[in-house]
C-alpha cells in the first residue's frame, strides 16, 4: 500500500476522517495560538584577569594564580551544566531550561540562556547561577592563597541581559499534535476499510 491507497481510503472514509482531521487542524491552532509564549533570558557574567602582575627578583618565589579566566569559566560550565544542579534547583522550586556557553575575549564571558514560562522565573534562575559562578570562583582559588590584586574576579554584565519570546514549547506541541491526529484518523480509516472489507467476504459468503 502507497500514499495513494491512503488516500483513497482517507477520501473514502471521510464520514470518519473529516471530523478527526478538523479536530487535528483545532489542536494545532491551539498549540500555537492558545499556549502563552515562554521566556528566553540570557545573562553574562565576565570573568576578568588578575590584576597584579610580578616580577620577582631571582630567587624569590612568589604565589602565582594557576588559574586563567577561561579555564577557570570552562569549569564552572560543566558545574552549571549538570544534571545534579538541576535537580538541586528543581527541588528549591526553580522552573525553566538552561544552556551555559563560554566565549574566550581574552577575558572569558559566561553566557546563561534561561527557558522559562515567565521572565520573572528565568531572571531568579539568571540570579542563582550568577551567585553560583562567584561562589566557585572565590572555591576554585582559595587554596592558593593569593592577594586580591591576584585573584580572577567577576562581573556581571547586567546590561548586556537579552530578553526574548520563544515559540519552540509551542511548536514542539504542535508537531505533537499533527502527528498524533494524523496517525488517529489513518488507524480509524484502515480500520473502518478493514471492517467494511470483512462484511462483505461475510455477505458473499467467504
Amino acid at each position: 500500500m502507497d500514499f495513494a491507497d491512503v488516500g483513497r481510503i482517507l477520501l473514502r472514509r471521510w464520514p470518519i476522517t473529516a471530523p478527526l482531521m478538523l479536530l487535528t487542524v483545532a489542536a494545532v491552532a491551539w498549540a500555537m495560538l492558545g499556549l502563552p509564549q515562554q521566556a528566553k533570558v540570557t545573562g553574562h557574567v565576565t570573568l576578568l584577569p588578575q590584576r597584579e602582575q610580578y616580577s620577582p627578583a631571582i630567587g624569590d618565589t612568589v604565589k602565582q594564580n594557576p588559574w586563567n579566566p577561561v579555564t577557570l569559566a570552562d569549569v564552572i560550565e560543566v558545574r552549571l551544566s549538570s544534571a545534579t544542579l538541576a535537580e538541586d534547583l528543581f527541588a528549591q522550586g526553580y522552573r525553566g531550561e538552561w544552556t551555559v556557553s563560554v566565549t574566550n575575549t581574552g577575558a572569558a564571558i559566561i553566557a546563561i540562556e534561561v527557558l522559562a514560562d515567565t521572565e520573572t522565573e528565568a531572571r531568579r534562575i539568571i540570579d542563582v547561577m550568577d551567585g553560583l559562578i562567584g561562589e566557585e570562583v572565590v572555591a576554585r582559588q582559595q587554596p592558593f592563597g593569593l592577594s586580591d590584586g591576584a585573584q580572577i574576579t567577576v562581573v556581571p554584565l547586567t546590561d548586556a541581559d537579552l530578553v526574548e519570546k520563544d515559540n519552540s514549547q509551542r511548536r514542539r506541541i504542535a508537531v505533537i499534535a499533527a502527528g498524533a491526529g494524523l496517525m488517529a484518523t489513518v488507524s480509524a480509516a484502515g480500520l473502518a476499510e478493514w471492517l467494511a472489507r470483512r462484511r462483505r467476504r461475510a455477505t458473499a459468503g467467504y
